[in-house]
């Protein structure tokens, strides 16, 4: 088959008369049949997210903190070194994934994440 992932992205804003807008519609294959949608508790010590049964760097991936205080912060090592974003409590995020390993990292207290991901 082809075309199983479907992906809208869309934003505008306005501000003091000015404004900006983006949208896009995007379709791709997906290799496997593996997809997950969880809850997971991040600590305060760097862990890495749990993808489930996908196997090798997922495809598409989107990260929601559902802490009304905290952030999270991820990154492609446990140092959260090679690189770093920052989840905002109560934001989301939709990312792609180099690697099949991506660490997590609350700030303060344990938050909660919910995690959706498909394979590649």
């Amino acid at each position: 088959m082809a075309n199983e992932i479907s992906k809208t992205v869309r934003m505008s804003a306005n501000k003091t008369g000015a404004s900006v807008s983006y949208s896009t519609t995007t379709s791709e294959d997906m290799t496997g049949d593996d997809m997950i949608s969880s809850v997971q508790s991040i600590a305060t010590s760097a862990e890495t997210v749990n993808f489930g049964e996908i196997t090798g760097a997922p495809g598409l991936v989107i990260i929601k903190n559902l802490d009304s205080t905290n952030y999270v912060e991820f990154g492609g090592d446990s140092g959260l070194t090679v690189f770093k974003l920052k989840l905002l409590a109560g934001k989301d995020m939709l990312i792609r994934p180099q690697s099949a390993t991506l660490y997590a990292q609350a700030n303060t207290a344990a938050v909660k994440i919910q995690v959706i991901a498909t394979e590649a």
